[in-house]
């Protein structure tokens, strides 16, 4: 699906996405002859075309009259604004000089709406929470949170200034922590007809890293039932959004989750059963190290040999660095890569202060009163010649343990036996090295729930980020049990076989007391 991209966050919306959008959120005012949308953030005014369409010929009234009458929006971005009222005029044929008026340049989360309007629809930008310069307009919203992206407040906004709703927006907000609010909002305005989560199933936007959903209601009239689905294969947006089921939700201040009802019934079994891994394992998961400048503390076989034979001091502060696409199941790749982990204090042997002297310019901290470009590393209160962020103690630490990708196509972990592997910020590190929990994180299972609970990645990827990692069941297997998995799992320590993995499969399911229809709904589910 082709789509253009504008600068600061805006994904320009397909005709593919508007159409049903529109058809959805416009179907029960169709009776009505004089109705008022809003486009909050218009951009190219794709969703100002298909609302004037779908009005003028659902009430055989002229496009013409439609877009003098019916169609009001905002853009921040000047530009926008002008591309907007040119692509309604080029479409209806005519001059419209109400444009001028009904479609504005402003700031729609801190402008004056004149009115309420009978639907808003839109395509909220996308903008991190970080690259926000300023917040404090968003602080007078019930949703608001400090590290909560700008869509979020669109759909509290929807809320306040029309009557129906029809929005689409990234799916973070149903399980993110910083969506508790807005969850709280929707589930307190009993607004909600109706979710359909796109992450998983459908690219709408083709260049874009969005995981959309369309979330759609009624302000003024509570739910006591919704539609909703996720997609996991491909269908047309229209398709999706009229198939959805009908389900009574329990919707409230914790994450969302949109499951077919026998996933939603295995996930409540064993989520209701088995503690927790942040219960099994107090000790948090820690990601890697991050350098600053990879090319000055990462270095090769070589080098170390040589920085060791000048200096045999130096071997301390040599460990082998391992990347995400080093960690395979069981074991991780061979790697011919090293780090100089040198952490705040850390006394500097004369041969690799030396070799880090020639990347100077490009380690040195950016002075906090510094205003230009700058050719060194972040500010910060580290040295020229340390890492850039303190070296977090299970980076460190030589104990033996775990390792899992931060973004993983599919299940992968592996055991470092000898703690002398340090990771990058693309791993995480799990402090222990019990063969069952690295049995579970390699199974077939582990994958199946990963997919319905985890944030979704490219490429139908998942990053298991430490609060829903750390959420995740484990189950406590009889001792006869335990130990038979243990064995394979050293089997396959010693030399993986992919033969053994169906078997360790099994057994996990059996510590999870899986039946054996929901054993065929794991193995179904793409492994």
């Amino acid at each position: 699906m082709a789509v253009t991209r504008a600068p600061a966050g805006v994904v320009y919306t397909p005709r593919e996405v508007c159409e049903p959008m529109v058809k959805l959120a416009l179907g029960p005012l169709l009776g009505r002859r004089e109705l008022r949308i809003c486009d909050p953030a218009i951009g190219e005014g794709a969703f100002l075309i298909e609302i004037v369409r779908t009005l003028g010929d659902a009430l055989a009234m002229p496009y013409r009259y439609v877009a003098e009458r019916c169609i009001y929006g905002v853009d921040i971005d000047p530009r926008a604004v002008a591309t907007s009222r040119a692509a309604v005029e080029d479409f209806v044929g005519a001059r419209i000089p109400a444009l001028a008026e009904h479609l504005r340049v402003a700031d729609a989360l801190a402008c004056e709406w004149p009115m309420r309007f009978d639907a808003l629809v839109g395509n909220p930008p996308y903008i991190r929470q970080e690259l926000l310069a300023n917040k404090a307009a968003l602080r007078e919203f019930t949703a608001y949170d400090g590290v909560a992206d700008l869509y979020v407040y669109f759909i509290e906004l929807a809320h306040r200034i029309a009557r129906r709703y029809c929005l689409i927006v990234p799916n973070k907000w149903m399980t993110a922590a910083y969506g508790r609010p807005l969850r709280e909002f929707l589930a307190g305005a009993n607004s909600v007809e109706g979710i359909v989560d796109f992450a998983r199933g459908l690219p709408l936007f083709a260049d874009a890293d969005a995981f959309p959903c369309i979330l759609w209601g009624t302000t003024d009239a509570p739910r006591a039932t919704a539609r909703a689905c996720r997609v996991t294969a491909p269908t047309t947006v229209a398709a999706a959004l009229a198939s959805a089921p009908i389900v009574q939700p329990t919707w409230a201040a914790d994450p969302w989750h949109i499951d077919d009802p026998a996933d939603a019934e295995l996930i409540a079994r064993i989520t209701r059963r088995w503690p927790t891994l942040a219960q099994v394992i107090p000790e948090r998961p820690s990601r890697g190290v991050v350098t600053g400048c990879n090319r000055a503390f990462v270095i090769d076989a070589e080098t170390r040999a040589r920085l060791i034979a000048d200096e045999p001091a130096a071997a301390s502060l040599i460990r082998p660095f391992i990347k995400g696409r080093d960690v395979r199941r069981w074991q991780p790749a061979p790697i011919d890569r090293y780090i100089l982990l040198i952490d705040r204090g850390t006394s500097l042997p004369r041969r690799v202060r030396a070799h880090l002297a020639t990347f100077r310019s490009a380690l040195e901290p950016r002075p906090g009163d510094h205003v230009g470009p700058w050719p060194g590393r972040k500010p910060g209160a580290y040295r020229w010649y340390e890492l850039q962020d303190p070296v977090v103690p299970l980076a460190k630490s030589r104990a033996p343990r775990l390792f899992y990708q931060d973004i993983q196509t599919a299940p992968a972990c592996c055991l470092d036996p000898t703690g002398e592997l340090v990771p990058d910020t693309t791993v995480w590190i799990l402090p222990t090295a019990d063969p069952f929990l690295l049995a579970v994180l390699n199974s077939p299972l582990y994958a199946w729930y990963a997919r319905r609970r985890f944030p979704p990645a490219l490429n139908g990827a998942v990053r298991p980020k430490l609060e829903y990692m750390r959420a995740l069941p484990i189950a406590e297997p009889s001792l006869s049990l335990r130990r038979r998995i243990a064995q394979l799992v050293t089997r396959q320590l010693r030399e993986p076989d992919p033969a053994l993995d169906r078997e360790l499969a099994d057994l996990v399911c059996d510590a999870y007391a899986l039946s054996a229809a929901e054993r065929a709904r794991i193995y179904a589910d793409g492994n």
